[in-house]
């Protein structure tokens, strides 16, 4: 919509000059100056009024709203033109650090992408299930030797719903270590894993005593979704 005429006129200031009476009568010069004043006054305050009626008509329910400008982060400058195909990405600096674009974090993701300390507190972390749902990570540590049989290790997770994944070592007596769970050809060496509401249960083959061959020391990572 295109401005009145008189928005923003402020020609009686700007660039006119008020006409100075004629002398009538025995007037002084400080009745000349007084209706001068008085009439640049009114002129003035014409195109103020009609300024601020403008403003009001436009910008505050009364007509055509003032464009804001940028409203949509993909029509800045400085960034990607579209969300197509970008869904799960995060928006990061371009190598030339001139600009945003779409990608994944590289410093400190490893191969399931996780960005996280392995902490024994439990975290949040960036990703979602395929229900939407936050995934989170936790590790438990089990200090001293595994017996053979079932071992139970309470998690300490609360409202855990469902998991997502786990991985996990156990140190060996003859100073390697061993992935959890340890599938074997045969039932006498298998390390088996489950999880349940409450703890993580090991199923530790009664292959692992004597010399070199005892657990110790487990550390599991979960992840998982919570009610």
């Amino acid at each position: 919509m295109a401005a009145p005429d008189e928005t923003c006129d402020l020609r009686a200031f700007r660039y006119q000059s008020v006409s100075q009476p004629t002398l009538e009568g025995g007037s002084t010069s400080n009745q000349i100056n007084e209706q001068s004043m008085e009439l640049f006054l009114e002129q003035f305050k014409a195109a103020v009024c009609n300024d601020i009626q403008y403003i009001i008509d436009n910008c505050c329910d009364g007509g055509t709203p003032v464009d804001p400008g940028v409203t949509e982060f993909t029509a800045l400058s400085d960034t990607p033109s579209s969300y197509v195909g970008e869904g799960g990405n995060a928006v990061i600096v371009n190598a030339g650090a001139t600009a945003l674009e779409f990608g994944t974090p590289a410093a400190g993701s490893d191969a399931d992408g996780v960005t996280l300390d392995y902490s024994t507190t439990e975290q949040a972390t960036d990703r979602l299930d395929e229900n939407g749902d936050i995934i989170y990570q936790k590790t438990i540590l089990n200090a001293g030797n595994l017996a053979t049989g079932t071992v139970n290790i309470a998690h300490g997770i609360t409202t855990l719903a469902n998991v997502v994944a786990w991985r996990g070592w156990a140190d060996r007596s003859n100073g390697s270590q061993l992935p959890l769970p340890f599938p074997s050809g045969g039932s006498t060496f298998v390390v088996s894993l489950q999880i349940n509401a409450t703890n993580i249960i090991l199923g530790v083959g009664t292959g692992w005593t004597g010399a070199g061959l005892v657990l110790s020391n487990a550390r599991m990572t979960i992840f998982y979704t919570k009610v």
